[in-house]
């Protein structure tokens, strides 16, 4: 099955170029290229997007104004002439950013990060949803859902903290977030996940599980708190 991709850039010839290359990947499957964030808005709307390759520099709207409007946005690669807005772009949880000029083989890296992200997500859909498999220390790991403590975002790293190890890898915040089940994991800050069984106490603005001390956004904290204790997840 085919991955669908989505080209955004206002340089023509830019994204055909883009679009030749993606043409030439086995399991990517283009949809359609797009001059503008707005044409992209209305292709999304009538179309299953799995990935969008996109420029930052566009007029009206940039590639990175598109990503924050968007409430489920799809897997994101940015592709900008521009390396300054790289750590700007990860903290949207793109998957990847790509420098212009580049090669295809570049290309290819980033299509097959998509691959393998798709391919992950679908081998924990098909559980049943108590464990999830991620990619680290080169080599596939099964992580048992109960056994996490928390998450967190390291802008395009994670770090899962289980009651066993630390495990460190190369996904976004939102993909895991994607794999946890939401009555059992609370995200208390856009760079962190928590497990409300495995809170111990929370100290002002700060939940401590075990020797962690983990923030909490002040903008979240009241919804946070209520969710927690509405729901008795406090250890007693």
């Amino acid at each position: 099955m085919k991955l669908s991709c989505l080209i955004i850039d206002d340089e023509e010839i830019a994204a055909r170029g883009v679009e030749q290359y993606a043409r030439q990947v086995p399991y990517m499957g283009t949809i359609g290229v797009c001059s503008s964030a707005l044409e992209a808005m209305d292709a999304m709307a009538n179309n299953t997007v799995d990935i969008i390759f996109v420029d930052i520099q566009m007029p009206k709207f940039t590639g990175l104004q598109f990503l924050r409007s968007l409430k489920n946005p799809p897997l994101a690669v940015i592709i900008s002439a521009y390396p300054d807005y790289a750590l700007e772009g990860f903290e949207l949880e793109v998957i990847d950013y790509i420098v212009k000029p580049f090669s295809f083989e570049r290309f290819l890296k980033a299509c097959n990060k998509c691959k393998e992200y798709f391919d992950l997500k679908n081998r924990s859909h098909a559980t049943d949803e108590d464990y999830f498999f991620i990619k680290a220390n080169n080599r596939i790991e099964k992580i048992m859902a109960n056994d996490v403590l928390f998450v967190e975002s390291l802008e395009n790293y994670i770090n899962i903290y289980t009651t066993q190890k630390k495990y460190l890898t190369l996904i976004g915040l939102n993909i895991i977030e994607s794999y946890l089940n939401s009555s059992q994991f609370i995200k208390v800050q856009k760079s962190y996940i928590v497990s409300k069984s495995k809170i111990d106490s929370i100290e002002g603005n700060m939940i401590c599980i075990g020797a962690h001390r983990i923030p909490v956004s002040r903008k979240w904290r009241d919804e946070i708190m209520a969710d927690i204790l509405s729901n008795k997840f406090l250890k007693r």
